[in-house]
């Protein structure tokens, strides 16, 4: 394995951890009802949009990359932190934020659906 490679497999694994944390803090939340998002889950976001721009990079040579396939999982994570900006506003304002709670966990089950299932 040459040093690219191992650079992208790091990548993968710090996007995944993105993923955990998202996913993780989202869940820890709609157990116990709270529909509020958390810095937990934010910085989570954040660093799966990061380490996930980094993977569209095309290193090392001969890896495949499927540009539409990543600009939609792009969508989906701009939209995620959009849905953050809703509930953190709604929140604000004294206003119910479960719906927009419960479509920030669908939409990364969704992402991470096409990242699985879309060759």
């Amino acid at each position: 394995m040459g040093l690219l490679s191992l650079l992208r497999e790091v990548l993968v694994l710090i996007h995944l951890v993105g993923f955990a944390l998202l996913l993780g803090g989202w869940a820890s939340q709609a157990i116990r009802r709270n529909y509020a998002t958390t810095l937990l889950f934010r910085i989570g976001l954040g660093v799966m949009i990061g380490s996930g721009l980094l993977l569209a990079i095309p290193f090392p040579a001969g890896v495949h990359l499927d540009y539409f396939k990543l600009g939609v999982k792009l969508a989906l994570a701009l939209t995620i932190g959009g849905m953050f900006g809703v509930v953190i506003t709604r929140e604000k304002a004294g206003k119910p934020t479960r719906a927009a709670f419960w479509s920030i966990g669908a939409l990364a089950l969704l992402n991470a659906g096409i990242a699985i299932f879309w060759h």
